[in-house]
């Protein structure tokens, strides 16, 4: 079985694992409380779904699941991200339907009772896979699934949002007298969506720093003179105006129902708008959706 061990085996930058790999550490503490099981790890998946990699560890005994990389359909884990969805075993040594990839890994650490559960917002593929595991064996069913699927939506979506963060600091290693003011309005509300989302304190962090390099958009004519709002609002504007849900905007520009949300109340308190389809009216009417 291939180990990931050398730099850049995971295709994302070490700023971004690690940032990744911290919301995957405080998200594990929390699974192992809320389920009262002693053992939780997680990998990263790569961007093309095929695989992931162990990168965070709670409560072993060894190091046999470090940096285990784990194939798409392969084992628990493996069988949980193709499906995309919950996977539970009883009794991993003894459990049929599962392939035995990685029974040398896992047999070291004596676990019995595993679940693994995908971590992915709407709309997109999963980012990581989590693992709750126990030594001996006990009923790893829907009701623990249930209690943890508060979590593991939030977890999700604060993974999505340290990954975005950290590409946005990487666009702005780049000369930012490059980036015009009208993108620097659209970044900023970018990221004021996602710090309002986020329960992450780290990322919430982050997102403010990134704020702090950026010219609020109100210091540029290009972005006020034609119009108050960004890029983004009106595209949120114009989806809404053809009758799409915020889940189908969301879908249709590639970020978070959450994110939609943010937009839209922003555009409708820079139009005064009470609602929606008033704020799509008037930002017809005044020409700033073309």
């Amino acid at each position: 079985m291939r180990r990931e061990r050398g730099e850049g085996a995971v295709d994302r930058s070490a700023t971004e694992t690690e940032a990744i790999a911290r919301v995957l550490e405080r998200g594990l503490a929390e699974a192992q409380r809320l389920s009262g099981l002693p053992v939780a790890f997680a990998g990263l998946v790569k961007p093309d779904q095929q695989e992931f990699s162990i990168v965070v560890l709670r409560g072993v005994d060894t190091d046999s699941l470090a940096n285990l990389q784990v194939q798409v359909g392969e084992g628990l884990g493996g069988m949980a991200l193709a499906l995309q969805r919950p996977a539970s075993v009883i009794s991993y040594p003894e459990a049929r339907g599962i392939t035995r990839a990685y029974e040398h890994a896992v047999a070291p650490e004596r676990l019995q009772s595993i679940l693994s559960v995908p971590l992915a917002v709407p709309g997109r593929g999963p980012v990581a896979v989590l693992y709750l595991a126990e030594r001996d064996q006990v009923g790893i069913g829907e009701r623990i699934q249930t209690q943890l699927r508060p979590l593991t939506q939030r977890l999700a979506f604060d993974l999505q949002v340290a990954t975005d963060v950290e590409r946005r600091f990487a666009a702005l290693r780049r000369d930012l007298t490059q980036v015009s003011m009208a993108e620097r309005g659209d970044l900023r509300g970018d990221l004021v969506a996602l710090m309002d989302a986020t329960a992450d304190p780290r990322t919430r962090r982050g997102l403010e720093e990134l704020l702090g390099k950026i010219a609020p958009p109100a210091a540029s004519a290009e972005v006020l003179v034609a119009s108050p709002l960004t890029k983004r609002e009106t595209e949120v504007l114009a989806e809404a105006e053809h009758g799409a849900s915020n889940l189908q905007i969301a879908l249709a520009l590639g970020v978070t129902e959450s994110t939609v949300k943010s937009y839209m109340k922003s555009a409708m308190a820079k139009l005064g708008a009470e609602n929606r389809i008033k704020a799509t009216r008037i930002a017809r009417e005044l020409g700033y959706l073309g």
